[in-house]
């Protein structure tokens, strides 16, 4: 039976620019590259990069290198993220792997970033986490919420929060329903803005973050979710919207099988023609236009999930004070042109919050 994911070079192809710009080495990918050849190979050759940086951590920190160690943990933390990410078939796997990824990256930051915290919120029975760090130097640094989307966490992300960090911005990024450690308790959930309220209100009263500034900054499914939290969460000053949705229903058919597999999994228990209709209430129509606040939307024109026009220009049209940066050559989540926006747009957002 064919692998509904498809042909697992297809994948090598279409990651390589996001594992890049998250921290994984080039040389490192293009080695994992030459010995993958089916998806078995693709969760060892990634679980075993973990490995080989978790080996080297430890010999890091016996020789008291405490901040080379530290990389080394958050580099193994990616990689094992990496190895499940486009995972929907083996769940004993995904979650070892993800509890993996949350260690390693957790230990990591603690060696590298002594305001690092991880933060647990109450939500609904359940919990919410985050990974919470502070620019050094800063006494009340503006806060920028980083969303993941159907298959990023945030251990994605501690290359991205560099951006906001050496910028004077605190960052959080967090794991809602449906993703990462979460997502063993809660599903994907219309309604997502809910535990992002949730975050704030366990922040509230911190006297070391101004929490009259923050910005909420989403990549793919998670700039949708930026979007609907600044519509229904005050607190929110200002939005970056990476590549989101306006209807994720809409492009369907467009995806390739291996992005149709995930949200089968994600959205639909496995079921395509459940996470199909599900993914149709996962809407921007009558969302977009309470958007009071600055919205910057960033597209690629040749993104292979969501078209450029239908889903990019409509929404920073719709948004009432939307602005669009499309790249017209760029990818799903323009990782391909990452050095024109991921700093700019942490520049844009500390301008507008």
């Amino acid at each position: 039976m064919a692998d509904p994911r498809g042909d697992v070079g297809v994948a090598l192809a279409t990651m390589r620019a996001r594992c890049l710009i998250r921290g994984i080495d080039l040389a490192d990918y293009q080695r994992l590259s030459e010995k993958v050849a089916g998806w078995d190979d693709w969760w060892n050759q990634w679980t075993a990069m973990g490995e080989h940086y978790l080996g080297l951590a430890d010999r890091y920190q016996a020789a008291g290198w405490q901040t080379s160690a530290g990389a080394a943990r958050v580099r193994a933390g990616v990689a094992f993220h990496f190895g499940k990410s486009l995972a929907v078939q083996d769940d004993a796997r995904y979650r070892d792997l993800t509890v993996r990824s949350v260690d390693a990256v957790a230990a990591g930051l603690r060696l590298l970033d002594p305001a690092f915290e991880r933060i647990e919120v109450p939500f609904e029975g359940h919990k919410v986490v985050g990974n919470l760090r502070r620019p050094r130097g800063t006494a009340r640094p503006p806060l920028v919420l980083l969303l993941p989307g159907t298959e990023s966490v945030k251990e994605e992300f501690p290359k991205w929060e560099e951006d906001f960090l050496s910028r004077g911005m605190a960052t959080l990024s967090m794991d809602g329903p449906g993703q990462g450690e979460v997502g063993f308790e809660l599903g994907i959930r219309l309604d997502y803005e809910r535990s992002v309220s949730a975050v704030l209100d366990v922040l509230d009263g911190r006297d070391d973050l101004d929490l009259t500034r923050i910005a909420a900054a989403g990549v793919s499914l998670g700039g949708y979710y930026a979007i609907r939290s600044a519509a229904f969460e005050p607190r929110i000053t200002a939005v970056l919207a990476n590549c989101g949705p306006w209807t994720l229903g809409e492009e369907w058919e467009r995806m390739p099988p291996l992005y149709r597999a995930k949200y089968a999994w994600n959205l639909g228990g496995g079921s395509e023609k459940t996470a199909r209709e599900r993914a149709k209430s996962l809407t921007l129509d009558g969302v977009a236009e309470r958007v009071d606040v600055p919205a910057l939307v960033i597209f690629g024109g040749k993104d292979v999930l969501l078209d450029g026009d239908r889903h990019g220009r409509r929404t920073a049209q719709a948004l009432p004070k939307g602005e669009l940066w499309m790249f017209e050559q760029g990818n799903h989540a323009v990782t391909d042109f990452a050095a024109e926006h991921l700093g700019p747009g942490a520049d844009w957002l500390l301008t507008h919050m």
